[in-house]
């Protein structure tokens, strides 16, 4: 007699075809493996809201010291709180239709479509003007002086400093077709004693400004092209890097500038998202900006088939300011990221889809190289249909309080436990938008709102572990079934069943059901009686609201002795 006894399940693996155990499914759909190596069921999707138009983009965090989930659907933005279910959301304000893209920075939620740039306080959404930079210093009369900042994408207006000599009246502004907005003296509004004449293109005072330093602020607009600001404005994507405390916002994603990375800078010395100057971008290479993920002090930044870093180095402007720049170096020539992602990384180690599957980008030890080290062949089968149809679809994301990466393609949720390196499957993972609070993961389709966490009841969808083929040490194939036991925890209502599949044929199976109110450890047997199963596959399943683990399995063997009568052996 043969006895095979499974304390502990190694997950999903697609190549294994034939084993001595049971530790391993070619099949594991809604169950996930739990720290100990128990196979436990996953946990179910409630809905949260429904909105009547799709939903476009959903952000969680804190604003204003209170966690909220926030969601923009058909123009409208929209607040509910963690603990609301099927509530009706709190209308807060109207932004752009269509898709849009959510970020927190410095306490404010910032709401960014092809169209509208607008932030919320926690109280009330408004529309994001934009820094005004001041474009020239030190200024005389005839408008000469000293560049200083940068014209802002965001903003179509300006600030030129001037230092009046106390005999000047008219002063010129350094660019033709503006419209003056304001004129300060000393930092007091002028209200009156100017006129502005823009032919030109001159300030006249009634009188003569007293002698000062930069005591002259003009501000004025000039008409830009819409073309420059969309450059900001059609960016899909965004992340949060800099040096030390100076962080800057990067945007890549317009399918207009397909290969441009832009980021914002310092308004005024302090970190601003309302920044964006002209000259702030770089050109990565000749193929659109697929991902940009952080690792460590450095950008990872790939393209379809390139992979790219850059980092945050401080330089003389030249006229004795040290600044940021972010220079960018080549890294891989043959890998990249296949499809458009935000970034994402395990355990600061990128995460990317190449042409051999998912892999993991590690620090070597050579300071500017890194390694693209494979890691999904375990589902090599189902990514290998991926990879030949349309990657549009696909989500991927690292939902860091459970440890798990999810790779969600159609309905699939391939998971990569990196808690214990285990991979499984969920079902019904339609994923258009998410977020994550803490270790909850909140996620739309169509105009759905979904909400998954651990805390939630178990799933009530059908659930599946196939092993591979069992061969249990009998060499010869001559082998019956005589015992199958199995260690679990049940709380009904659930049905749980237990088979053996034998290659062509259908499975011979036994239910176990444990009505509600039933909760506990149990140990279930039964004698399958199978002849001559060699080799052979468990099959598990559980259908119902209750919960179940699997702990283990112990199978019995028995060599099948030779019958010369019959010729069967």
């Amino acid at each position: 007699m043969k006895i095979t006894s499974q304390k502990g399940f190694t997950g999903l693996d697609e190549r294994i075809k034939l084993q001595t155990s049971a530790s391993s499914a070619t099949v594991l759909e809604n169950l996930k493996i739990t720290d100990g190596g128990s196979l436990t069921k996953r946990p179910e999707v409630n809905n949260v809201a429904h909105f009547d138009d799709d939903i476009n983009c959903v952000w969680c965090g804190s604003i204003n010291n209170t966690e909220q989930i926030i969601v923009a659907a058909g123009g409208l933005v929209y607040r509910l709180l963690p603990s609301d279910t099927l509530a009706t959301p709190e209308l807060i304000g109207e932004v752009g239709i269509g898709d849009c893209m959510m970020f927190e920075f410095n306490g404010f939620l910032y709401i960014k479509t092809h169209y509208t740039y607008s932030k919320y306080d926690g109280k009330r959404l408004y529309e994001v003007a934009g820094y005004i930079p001041t474009v020239a210093i030190n200024c005389n009369a005839s408008g000469q002086g000293e560049l200083f900042e940068q014209i802002n994408l965001l903003s179509d207006m300006r600030k030129q400093l001037f230092s009046a000599d106390g005999v000047s009246t008219n002063y010129k502004l350094a660019e033709d077709g503006a419209d003056v907005i304001s004129v300060k003296i000393d930092g007091e509004v002028l209200r009156e004693g100017y006129i502005f004449e823009p032919v030109q293109n001159h300030i006249n005072f009634m009188e003569a400004v007293p002698e000062g330093i930069n005591n002259i602020e003009v501000t004025y607009q000039i008409m830009t092209a819409e073309e420059d600001r969309n450059r900001i404005m059609k960016c899909n994507k965004i992340m949060m890097f800099g040096g030390n405390s100076d962080g800057r916002a990067f945007l890549w994603g317009n399918e207009d500038y397909p290969n441009y990375r832009f980021h914002s800078e310092l308004a005024n010395g302090i970190p601003s998202v309302e920044y964006f100057p002209i000259n702030s971008f770089t050109v990565i290479g000749n193929s659109k900006i697929n991902c940009i993920a952080q690792q460590y002090d450095r950008q990872l930044i790939f393209t379809k088939n390139e992979a790219y870093y850059s980092y945050c180095e401080l330089r003389d402007d030249g006229v004795g300011n040290i600044v940021s720049s972010f220079p960018v170096y080549s890294l891989n020539g043959n890998k990249g990221c296949l499809f458009e992602t935000d970034g994402c990384n395990i355990d600061n180690r990128p995460v990317t889809l190449c042409h051999d599957g998912l892999n993991m980008w590690e620090s070597t030890s050579v300071v500017n190289e890194k390694n693209a080290i494979y890691f999904s062949s375990p589902i090599a089968e189902s990514m290998s249909k991926i990879l030949n149809g349309s990657l549009d679809d696909i989500i991927m994301f690292d939902f860091q309080a459970n440890r798990e990466l999810y790779f969600i393609s159609g309905d699939t949720a391939y998971i990569y436990n990196y808690g214990n390196g285990t991979w499984y499957t969920y079902t019904n993972m339609n994923c258009e938008h998410y977020s994550l609070l803490g270790s909850t993961l909140y996620f739309s389709h169509g105009k759905i709102l979904h909400r998954l966490s651990d805390k939630n009841n178990p799933s009530s969808l059908p659930c599946m572990f196939k092993s591979g083929f069992i061969t249990n040490g009998h060499n010869s194939g001559r082998a019956d079934i005589i015992e199958f036991n199995a260690d679990i925890y049940i709380r009904g209502p659930i049905n749980i069943t237990f088979g053996f599949e034998r290659s062509n044929e259908n499975a011979i199976e036994q239910t176990f059901n444990f009505p509600e109110g039933d909760e506990g450890y149990r140990r279930i047997s039964f004698r399958p009686s199978i002849k001559r199963a060699m080799p052979f596959r468990l099959t598990h399943s559980a259908v119902g609201h209750g919960r179940c683990e699997l702990h283990g399995v112990t199978i019995k063997t028995r060599d099948k002795e030779r019958s010369s009568r019959y010729g069967i052996f």
